[in-house]
């Protein structure tokens, strides 16, 4: 698999749910400040359709390295690039990683690459992984939720089986908002916002 491969077929995933935003000022500096030793680089920015007024955006660098060397280039192009962005749109930048050389880096590298939240949030295509596995480990594709509601097949469905003993109010059509919640690719604090405290609201004004 090549790097434009990779880069098409996630290009071709966020799509599926994304409107991708027309090349601009910030993007266009986002380019021009990563270092001239990264080659193979694509940025992405996009948002969910309904964000139509000041929609928070997304950014996804996609980056193909051959070397550890370069790996420094790409940490530090995503700590520039944080720097331009505002909030809330600094807790939504990540980066995804691709070795293009022959020697390829192991999967406990690649796994310690990942666990590393330094700037932003990584994905690393691990070895011999295809580029459907690697799409399916991030946010970009949607989860379907399940129907009817399976408790054996969805762990995060059987999860919610613990929150429906404890509230009476968790019944099968918040499992299904929760659901799609979780699997929107929102950040944390929208999740917060939406699950949490709106229906903390509705309590109150029951």
């Amino acid at each position: 698999m090549t790097f434009d491969q990779l880069v098409l077929y996630i290009i071709h995933q966020i799509e599926a749910r994304f409107s991708i935003k027309s090349q601009g000022p910030i993007e266009n500096e986002m380019i021009e400040i990563a270092s001239e030793n990264l080659q193979n680089k694509k940025l992405l920015r996009f948002f969910r359709p309904l964000e139509t007024l000041e929609p928070s955006l997304k950014t996804l660098l996609i980056v193909g390295i051959n070397s550890d060397n370069q790996l420094k280039d790409v940490l530090q192009w995503a700590a520039l690039c944080k720097e331009l962005l505002l909030d809330p749109e600094t807790a939504d930048i990540y980066l995804a990683i691709m070795w293009t050389g022959e020697t390829q880096p192991s999967l406990e590298e690649c796994l310690r690459i990942e666990a590393s939240e330094d700037f932003c949030r990584k994905f690393v295509l691990r070895p011999n992984e295809t580029k459907e596995s690697f799409v399916e480990r991030t946010f970009i594709t949607k989860v379907d939720v399940p129907t009817p509601l399976d408790l054996g097949q969805d762990p995060l469905i059987s999860a919610f089986s613990v929150l429906e003993q404890e509230f009476s109010w968790f019944n099968d059509d918040e499992k299904v908002k929760w659901r799609e919640a979780f699997s929107s690719g929102t950040s944390s604090f929208d999740l917060f916002n939406t699950l949490i405290n709106n229906k903390s609201e509705s309590n109150e004004a029951s």
